[in-house]
């Protein structure tokens, strides 16, 4: 696959949810034809009816209702689409029960190496029992040739639109989120599976809180005897390529590790380190291979501690020796930071973070990153959370209920000290003007009768007066 028709898979992400779609619906209408027809597109054949001529029956997408041809399936609608397969909710007609069902595109019917890496996904993916990848239950081929996999019907959103929905996701719950998807990790490279194309929308937050790890269509297997990708090709989204992929060098695990270092970096910064290279593919592969990343805290909205900040720019490093060497080094590592986070957030009101509702936690990000702040400091830093984040604003911006709960009585004691008090005051306030009243009483009596002169001084002033 050349490196702008993975630039295209990644630019429209399958999820495998009912009724969530990230592409327009418009093109999806029954009866329209999602692309152009190739040259080798083949036909559908009518039941009952031989090979018809060239585009006697064009191959068209399903409408609601109509069954998926040679399958025992009903389509009820259509999820979404990616470079290389349709995704539809589908209802077995025998069971009555429902699946999500990938099928190879139309536009590569008669593609024998697309549908190879299709049954590749499928049968990988089977081989794999963990809570966070998808179950499949069915592989086959449809009348028109193409190969399909049905799997689980998920109920939630892929965290692309959740980031998008909040802003930025709270340090603890991101650290959760990727602790889920590190463990199913874990177990696909154990199996010899490199993903190549991890990314917020592969990443489906289900509504029970559990994460799940899709869409393994351009997934490498170590093991296989045969590789299904040429060997010069770039394969992956070039948003969160690792740089070995973007120059087409061989790739291991640890391109899995450099993913999902900038998936902690979008999650708890709102943004991924070249964000504003978007939309171009040779710049952002030279970023990705040249330029150091900026530290997360820089975009950050929320306080980043330290420790996760060397941990995202370790997984996120050039060199694939530099970075954590398997998946559950990573998940140990991110595992020490978030139980350093919760127990330092012990003292702070019982700090509850889950996934299952990701709605407003960035006050929950400042009690877990900052539990020795004083208050005022505390509400200094949780503003611009709010601000950033749109569930937490619209919750700010609701007027506060005034609290009808009576402050508690004085205890007995405390009133008798107070009354002391107040007594104590009065009665000095009395003696003093009790005391000011009795000076003034002796100062008039004094000045009415005054004392007598002492006789020697009287005799002596009037001989004085007489010899005058």
């Amino acid at each position: 696959m050349s490196g702008a028709s993975a630039e295209c898979s990644g630019a429209r992400t399958l999820l495998y949810a009912r009724g969530v779609s990230l592409a327009p619906r418009a093109p999806f209408a029954r009866g329209v034809s999602l692309a152009p027809r190739a040259p080798f597109a083949r036909s559908l054949r009518a039941p009952g009816e031989g090979e018809p001529s060239e585009g006697a029956w064009p191959l068209r997408a399903p409408g609601e209702g109509e069954p998926l041809p040679g399958t025992p399936y009903v389509v009820l609608r259509l999820l979404g689409q990616g470079g290389m397969g349709e995704v539809y909710e589908v209802e077995h007609r025998a069971l009555g029960r429902r699946f999500a069902v990938k099928v190879l595109h139309r536009s590569h019917a008669g593609r024998s190496d697309l549908s190879a890496r299709l049954r590749a996904e499928a049968r990988s993916i089977a081989r794999l029992r963990h809570p966070g990848l998808p179950d499949v239950f069915d592989l086959g081929v449809t009348d028109g040739g193409r190969p399909y996999f049905a799997m689980e019907l998920l109920e939630g959103r892929d965290l692309r639109t959740e980031l998008a929905r909040l802003g930025v996701v709270a340090v603890p719950t991101a650290l959760d989120l990727v602790l889920q998807a590190l463990s199913a990790l874990s177990l696909a490279h154990a199996a010899g599976i490199v993903h190549r194309d991890l990314k917020l929308e592969n990443l489906f937050l289900c509504d029970d809180g559990t994460l799940k790890v899709l869409d393994f269509g351009v997934a490498k297997l170590l093991h296989a005897s045969a590789s299904l990708t040429a060997p010069d090709a770039v394969i992956g989204t070039p948003r969160t390529m690792a740089p070995e992929q973007c120059a087409a060098q061989p790739i291991d695990p640890r391109a899995d590790i450099y993913a999902m270092g900038l998936v902690l970096y979008e999650l708890v910064a709102g943004r991924g380190p070249f964000d504003e290279l978007r939309g171009r593919g040779d710049a952002l592969r030279f970023a990705h291979c040249e330029q150091e990343p900026p530290p997360p805290s820089r975009f950050a909205p929320q306080p980043i501690p330290a420790a996760l900040e060397r941990l995202i720019l370790r997984a996120i490093a050039k060199a694939p020796e530099h970075r954590f060497q398997t998946a559950a080094d990573m998940e140990a590592a991110v595992r020490r930071v978030h139980v350093r986070l919760h127990d330092g957030s012990q003292s702070s009101a019982g700090l509850v973070v889950s996934a299952t509702a990701l709605t407003p936690t960035a006050a929950d990000a400042v009690a877990a990153c900052t539990p020795a702040c004083d208050s005022a400091s505390a509400e200094a830093q949780r503003r611009p959370l709010l601000a950033a984040s749109a569930g937490a604003a619209r919750l700010s911006r609701r007027p506060r209920a005034r609290s009808t709960r009576r402050a508690p009585p004085a205890r007995p004691v405390a009133r008798a000290a107070s009354r002391a008090s107040a007594l104590a005051v009065c009665a000095l306030a009395v003696a003093s003007a009790a005391l000011g009243l009795a000076l003034a009483q002796r100062w008039i009596a004094a000045s009415e009768h005054p004392a007598p002169a002492p006789p020697s001084a009287h005799a002596g002033a009037q001989a004085r007066s007489a010899v005058r």
